[in-house]
C-alpha cells in the first residue's frame, strides 16, 4: 500500500511551506529515513526524510511552489503501484434533476469576512491583495490561490491596455505596482496622464490619488523635475477672443502631497544583480517591523572579563573530557539569566492591555550563517529552553549543539520557537559595538562587543577622585550593548538589569 510523505512538528502558526529543493525524482528507489526533499518556513528550512523505503511514485509540488502544511508532499510505495488520488469529500446525492452542473463561483456577503486558504492568505499577503475584491471558487466559496493568482492577472491586463487607448511600445515592461494600478482602474485613470513621461514603477498611489484630486479641482497636474528630465507640464488651452476670462474656482482642499519614490537603482555594466535569497527577505521583514513597532532605546556598559577568562582557562580541559567546548557565550547567557532575575520586567513582552512577564527563562542566541561569495550572509536565533535550570557545563553543550545545527541546516522550528530574549554575540567577529534590534515580542536583546586589553584605572580610594595608590593595568574589557523596548523599560531599570549582568560576570568563580 502505498505511502503518503507529510510534513510534521512544524507548530500551529505555520500554515504554509515552500518547497525548495527535491532530492529525489518520481521513479527513484530510496530507503526509510532519507532526506527527500527540503523545505522551508518562515523561521527555518527543514528537510524531509522517507517514512519508509519504497519507490518514488508521485512527488506533488514543483520546487519553489507553495504547499499547506498538511499537505501530501509525495506517494511512496511498490514499484508499478498505481497511486490513488485522495478522495474528495463526500456529496449529498444529486436531485433527480439537478438544475445546475457547473461550478458557480461564491462572492462573500457584505460585512463577511472572506474566507480563504492559508496558501491564498499568503499569496495574498505577499502581492498586496485586498481578499475582499476576489471571488472564490473553491468549495463553500473559499478563496484559493488559484483565484488569487487570476484576480492579479485580470488586474494587471485591464490596465496594461487601459481604456484610453493601447500600451504605447516598451510600457509594458515598466509596471506599476498593484495598489496603484488598483487605483487607477477604480477611477478610470490612464496612467500615462499620471506619469506624464516618468516611469510607470516609481509612481505611487498617492501620484495617482494626487491627479485625481487635481482633475476634481480643475487644476493642472504638478510634475516636479526631479521625477524625470522627460517629464512635461500639461499645455493650458488658451482663452479664444470670444471667451471671457475664466473665473478663479473656489479654493479645493489641498491634495495630499505625492510621496517621491526610492531613486530606482539601475545596474550598471559591471554590477551583479542577486536576487534577494528567502532568509534575507524573512530578515528585511522581521527587522523592519521591529524596528518601526517598538521604541529602541540603547544603553552601553563597560564589563571586565578576567574573572570569566580565569575560570573557562581552569575550567575549558575538565568541559571537553565531558563532551562541551566551554565558550564565553555559556557564561554571558547565564549572566544574563542573573540579570532577568533581579530585573523580571526585561523578561516580558508588551501587550495593549499590559505587561507579561514571562515565567521561563528561554534565551536565544543569535548564529551568523556563512556568507555567500558576496558577502551575504543569514541570521538565525535557536534558543535555549529553560536556561536558569541549567548548570554552565549544560548551557554550554547546548550552545555548542544548536550551533551546529544551525550552520547545518538542521534545526527544527521548535529549536526557535519560545524565547523569552536574546543574546547577539557579535563580538566573535570582532565588532567592539553595535545598537542590536529587538526579536519581537521580546522586551530586549543583549549585545556584546569583542573581549579587548584596555588600558583602565584601578583606584585604591575615591572613584572619582586622584588617590596617591590608583595605578593604571591593562584589563580584557567587553562592551554590552543593551538594546530595549521603551514601552516597558526605562532607563534606571534598564542599567539595573545591565548592572547585575555585569556584577555575575566581574565576579564569576568567586563563590565557588
Amino acid at each position: 500500500m502505498a505511502t503518503e510523505v507529510k510534513l510534521s512538528n512544524l507548530g500551529e502558526e505555520i500554515e504554509d511551506v515552500t518547497i525548495n529543493r527535491w532530492l529525489v525524482k518520481e521513479g527513484d528507489t530510496i530507503q526509510e529515513g532519507d532526506v527527500i526533499v527540503e523545505v522551508a518556513t518562515d523561521k527555518v528550512d527543514t528537510e524531509v526524510p522517507a517514512p519508509t523505503s519504497g519507490v518514488v511514485l508521485k512527488l506533488n509540488f514543483s520546487e519553489g511552489e507553495l504547499a499547506p502544511a498538511d499537505a501530501v508532499l509525495a506517494v511512496i510505495g511498490e514499484p508499478g503501484e498505481e497511486v490513488v488520488p485522495a478522495a474528495a469529500p463526500a456529496t449529498e446525492a444529486a436531485p433527480a434533476v439537478a438544475p445546475v452542473t457547473e461550478t458557480v463561483p461564491v462572492a462573500p456577503s457584505p460585512g463577511e469576512a472572506p474566507k480563504a486558504s492559508p496558501v491564498a492568505q499568503r499569496v495574498a499577503a505577499e502581492k498586496g491583495v485586498d481578499l475582499s475584491l476576489v471571488t472564490g471558487t473553491g468549495p463553500g466559496g473559499q478563496i484559493t490561490k488559484e483565484d488569487v493568482l487570476a484576480y492579479i492577472s485580470a488586474q494587471e491586463e485591464s490596465v496594461a491596455a487601459p481604456v484610453t487607448g493601447q500600451a504605447l511600445p516598451g510600457e509594458l515592461a515598466d509596471v506599476a505596482s498593484l495598489p496603484v494600478r488598483r487605483i487607477a482602474a477604480e477611477h478610470d485613470v490612464d496612467l500615462r496622464d499620471v506619469a506624464q513621461g516618468r516611469p510607470f514603477s516609481a509612481l505611487t498611489k498617492y501620484d495617482v490619488l494626487s491627479y485625481i484630486e487635481s482633475q476634481k479641482a480643475n487644476r493642472p497636474v504638478e510634475v516636479k523635475p526631479a521625477w524625470s528630465a522627460r517629464a512635461k507640464p500639461a499645455p493650458q488651452p488658451a482663452p479664444t477672443p470670444t471667451e471671457a476670462p475664466p473665473v478663479a474656482p473656489s479654493p479645493a482642499p489641498a491634495a495630499r502631497p505625492a510621496k517621491p519614490a526610492a531613486p530606482a537603482a539601475a545596474a550598471g555594466s559591471k554590477d551583479v544583480f542577486v536576487p534577494h535569497a528567502r532568509m534575507r527577505k524573512i530578515i528585511a521583514r522581521n527587522t523592519t517591523e521591529s524596528a518601526f513597532t517598538i521604541p529602541h532605546v540603547t544603553t552601553m556598559w563597560d564589563v571586565n572579563m578576567s574573572a570569566v577568562l580565569a575560570h573557562r582557562r581552569a575550567h575549558k580541559a575538565e568541559f571537553a573530557k565531558a563532551g562541551a567546548k566551554l565558550t564565553v557565550t555559556a557564561y554571558l547567557i547565564k549572566a544574563i539569566v542573573a540579570g532577568l532575575k533581579a530585573v523580571p520586567a526585561a523578561n516580558a513582552s508588551w501587550t495593549e492591555d499590559g505587561v507579561i512577564i514571562r515565567g521561563e527563562y528561554n534565551i536565544g542566541m543569535a548564529v551568523a550563517l556563512p556568507p555567500d561569495e558576496y558577502g551575504m550572509g543569514g541570521l538565525i536565533v535557536p534558543v535555549i529552553k529553560q536556561a536558569d535550570e541549567l548548570s554552565l557545563l549544560g548551557v554550554a553543550h547546548k550552545v555548542n549543539e544548536l550551533a551546529e545545527r544551525a550552520r547545518n541546516n538542521q534545526l527544527t522550528t521548535d529549536d526557535l520557537q519560545g524565547g523569552t530574549f536574546t543574546l547577539s554575540n557579535y563580538g566573535t567577529s570582532g565588532s567592539r559595538f553595535q545598537t542590536p534590534i529587538i526579536v519581537q515580542p521580546q522586551a530586549g536583546i543583549l549585545g556584546v562587543g569583542a573581549i579587548e586589553k584596555r588600558a583602565i584605572v584601578v583606584s585604591q580610594g575615591h572613584p572619582l577622585d586622584a588617590n596617591t595608590g590608583d595605578y593604571m593595568t591593562f584589563a580584557p574589557m567587553t562592551t554590552l550593548g543593551f538594546s530595549y523596548d521603551h514601552r516597558i523599560l526605562d532607563g534606571a531599570s534598564a542599567d539595573a538589569f545591565c548592572k547585575a549582568v555585569k556584577e555575575a560576570l566581574e565576579s564569576w568563580g568567586s563563590s565557588d
